[in-house]
């Protein structure tokens, strides 16, 4: 990859990224990723999306990659450093049995939180939206608690101290779970 940043395209070049990305909404193959490339300059910026994303209010979902346009900082360290468009993958859940066109609006949605109950707790909590961030701490929480006090003991050999030990953390976690949950109902955000 070249150090050189690009340069800075004019609206109308924007424009056709736009047109050409939103045309492409779901990647479903290769062959797709390759179409899609094809059509975008080489020296285009690319990174992926870490987190999976999902409407936690759907209830049957199928996965498909997305294609966005992302602002880039081109040059980075130099004193023609620029933000220029990038190109990221996306992992996003869709309806399962949505038509086509109810699938690719699914896929393109920014709103999406992060599928992994952890990363969307973060995503909540960091945009002010603190009772749903803490709903999704506790059932993090939920889960610890059981790994620790029903899963990890199965692979100790019988008798043995530690997982009395487990049991009891699992308790103080479970009981730490069930005050967040409180809180996710008091907690008041001013605006």
């Amino acid at each position: 990859m070249s150090s050189e940043p690009e340069a800075t395209p004019t609206p109308e070049q924007e424009q056709k990224l736009v047109d050409t990305i939103a045309a492409h909404p779901m990647l479903d193959s290769v062959g797709a990723l390759a179409a899609l490339l094809a059509q975008l300059p080489p020296e285009m910026a690319l990174k992926l999306d870490e987190l999976v994303r999902a409407d936690p209010a759907e209830p049957d979902q199928v996965y498909t990659v997305t294609p966005r346009l992302v602002g880039m900082v081109s040059g980075i360290g130099t004193e023609d450093a620029k933000m220029t468009p990038g190109l990221e993958l996306g992992t996003v859940y869709v309806p399962a049995d949505g038509a086509e066109d109810v699938q690719a609006a699914a896929a393109v949605r920014r709103d999406l939180p992060p599928y992994d109950t952890l990363a969307r707790a973060e995503d909540r909590i960091d945009n002010g939206r603190l009772r749903e961030g803490f709903k999704d701490l506790s059932a993090v929480l939920q889960n610890i608690a059981l790994l620790l006090e029903e899963v990890a003991p199965k692979w100790l050999a019988h008798g043995d101290p530690a997982a009395e030990s487990l049991r009891v953390e699992a308790g103080r976690i479970a009981h730490a779970a069930d005050r967040v949950t409180q809180l996710s109902e008091t907690v008041e955000v001013p605006e």
